[in-house]
């Protein structure tokens, strides 16, 4: 923090040089407009707002991009390795968060949702489908070995 240069008593007022050193110095403690870098943790209880492709950007070359593009919400990783997210249990829903459309939970299941409503899930075994399977191929699921 900077401290600004003061005469005590009643002596003549700071000249004007002296009160550019003093505003000079100041600016040296505050985050300019144009562009700050920051050291420690930066918390902003009130939220961050970012406008149609403003990006948060994370990596040493914006590797990792956040936005909304005006039409659509995207998460862009272009660096190296995957893109992985990870949770104790996982969960996509509806905006609303009043429908499921997949699910999964570690060393379980993963299950895909059609409107709200389970249709396919792993289980030990395999998959588990609710409802019919249809190919779009025209083609069949086999069973095993030996099955036609």
């Amino acid at each position: 923090m900077s401290t600004i240069t003061t005469r005590s008593g009643k002596g003549s007022p700071l000249t004007n040089s002296e009160v550019d050193s003093n505003f000079t110095n100041l600016n040296t403690d505050k985050a300019e407009l144009s562009g700050a870098t920051f050291t420690g943790e930066i918390v902003a209880n009130g939220g961050i707002a970012l406008g149609d492709n403003d990006k948060a950007t994370f990596g040493a070359g914006d590797d990792l991009e956040i936005y909304h593009d005006g039409t659509q919400s995207r998460i862009v990783d272009t660096g190296t390795g995957n893109l992985k997210i990870q949770a104790q249990n996982f969960a996509v829903n509806n905006v609303a968060d009043t429908e499921n459309m997949i699910t999964a939970e570690p060393d379980g299941f993963v299950k895909l949702f059609h409107n709200g409503a389970e249709k396919i899930a792993t289980t030990a075994t395999g998959i588990a489908v609710t409802g019919n399977a249809s190919f779009a191929d025209g083609g069949k699921a086999t069973f095993g070995a030996g099955d036609d």
